[in-house]
């Protein structure tokens, strides 16, 4: 043994001897009576099991094969631990649902990669009404027709339901009115996806509890007009959040029949978000209908059209939105174009709320761009706060920008800055840069202030020679009026 070994094994068993005998002086674990699961408390085991619970969708299955004792605990609160019983395409559910409590909820869930012919097992989980308490499945024409048999009673626990038509050869078969017996009482989520449902207006009062109705992909054969979905919308005093989309431009309201001229708005007082996929005319016809006090954001999708008279929207949106929005996006995609406007933080922080977006589905790039040029002239009153635009793509074929000036012609761009009077930052990625920065070579001469009179700083990552070139007599031209613009040729964008 070396020498260094001496020293420290006296040096050792002095240290555990201090340790030793402060122990009992600190009151360490030693000095506490000893504790098993067993001796705690129901209620305090109950928490045990409230913190326990996973995101597994049995997790307690396994806690009340444990012991007499916690399964009583378990059946004893099924709320509280939110205890449900999910049935699949495969769930044996007479041996299932007959061997738990009827008092815990069922849960009907498939998808169409697992979903046999006919689906047995789900229409037996469904017969069980009085126990079902949600439902979302992927459905084919054969399904939903077995279920407009089985579903014709009343399920009084029901709060979630959502069904998916998922044949693309075949037109979805329509949900009759006997569905569900007419009414779902304790309905918190609604979500249909390419199923008509024309007694939806009808159904919908019934549902008193409903915080969200997503309706999209709605086929022709499913149409529902404006002033039918203002009126049933109105019963929900709940309704937070509410999905319209259809499946073809044909679905709009009757061309003879233009939005009301004076009539008295119903007022969703709890809605706070709006979605909207389309043709304009609907639109229009809908938010000429509602007032909605508490909204945040609005979204909305527009098919392709020759021309968006929307003077409804624009009003709804000012009574939504005073003075305006601050910020403002343009992004430019393969078969689609996005505008986006949002407020800045009331308490002056970074962060933005309140959106309005709006996204046009059109493929050619001379169409994106005189779509948003008639958009933004469209809503220009509420354009003048924003101090900070976006413009942005992300168009696979890249290749395409190089020849876009020969397709979009610079009064087309003039058009959407002409919207924009108190702009003051804009941002512009490199890919755009030389199309753009032809475009503002209009702005020179006598023209020079007749478009963005306040912009202030310009921003191009990256900015190349021939981006340069571009941009230079815009720049010069300001410059010479006392108007100067600072280009910011960064590799990062403005925050």
């Amino acid at each position: 043994m070396d020498r260094g070994s001496h020293t420290r094994q006296p040096i050792m068993r002095h240290r555990k001897a201090r340790i030793n005998q402060k122990r009992p002086d600190q009151g360490g674990l030693s000095s506490f009576p000893r504790v098993t699961i067993g001796s705690l408390p129901d209620n305090v085991l109950l928490e045990v099991f409230n913190l326990y619970e996973t995101y597994t969708y049995q997790w307690w299955i396994t806690l009340v094969h444990v012991c007499r004792r916690w399964r009583f605990i378990v059946f004893e609160s099924p709320l509280r631990l939110h205890l449900q019983l999910h049935c699949d395409a495969y769930t044996p559910v007479k041996k299932t649902l007959d061997v738990w409590p009827r008092g815990i909820p069922v849960i009907i869930r498939e998808s169409r990669s697992r979903l046999p012919l006919g689906g047995a097992n789900i229409i037996s989980a469904l017969e069980h009404h009085d126990r079902v308490s949600g439902i979302d499945l992927e459905i084919t024409n054969t399904l939903l027709k077995r279920l407009n048999k089985v579903m014709k009673k009343p399920y009084p626990v029901l709060t979630y339901l959502g069904l998916k038509h998922i044949s693309n050869s075949k037109p979805a078969l329509v949900l009759r009115d006997t569905f569900l017996g007419g009414s779902a009482p304790r309905l918190k989520y609604l979500d249909l996806e390419s199923i008509p449902f024309p007694a939806l207006p009808k159904f919908l009062p019934s549902c008193h509890d409903l915080v969200e109705v997503v309706f999209t992909k709605i086929p022709n054969t499913g149409y529902i007009s404006p002033e039918a979905v203002a009126i049933a919308l109105s019963a929900l005093t709940k309704l937070k959040d509410v999905y319209i989309g259809f499946e073809s431009p044909a679905s709009r309201p009757d061309p003879t029949n233009g939005p009301p001229t004076s009539l008295t708005r119903v007022v969703l007082p709890a809605l706070t978000r709006l979605y909207f996929h389309g043709a304009s005319e609907y639109s229009e016809d809908l938010v000429a209908r509602i007032d909605t006090p508490a909204i945040i954001s609005v979204h909305t999708r527009f098919f392709n059209q020759l021309d968006f008279d929307i003077p409804h929207f624009l009003q709804f949106i000012g009574r939504t939105w005073i003075p305006g929005f601050e910020e403002a996006n343009l992004s430019f995609y393969d078969k689609t174009v996005f505008i986006n406007f949002r407020h800045r933080d009331p308490q002056g922080g970074k962060e933005f709320g309140s959106a309005l977006s709006i996204t046009i589905s059109c493929h050619a790039l001379d169409w994106q761009v005189a779509c948003v040029a008639q958009i933004c002239g469209k809503i220009s009153p509420l354009l003048s706060n924003v101090e900070r635009l976006h413009i942005d793509t992300s168009h696979p074929d890249r290749e395409v920008f190089s020849d876009w000036k020969d397709y979009v012609d610079n009064p087309q761009w003039l058009e959407i800055f002409h919207a924009f009077s108190a702009l003051q930052h804009m941002d512009i990625p490199p890919i755009l840069g030389q199309i753009i920065g032809s475009a503002l070579q209009e702005l020179t001469g006598e023209s020079v202030m007749d478009a963005l009179p306040m912009l202030r700083h310009l921003y191009l990552p990256f900015l190349s020679e021939s981006t340069q070139q571009a941009i230079q007599p815009f720049i010069s031209s300001r410059q010479r009026s006392n108007r100067p613009v600072t280009v910011h040729p960064l590799a990062t964008r403005m925050d």
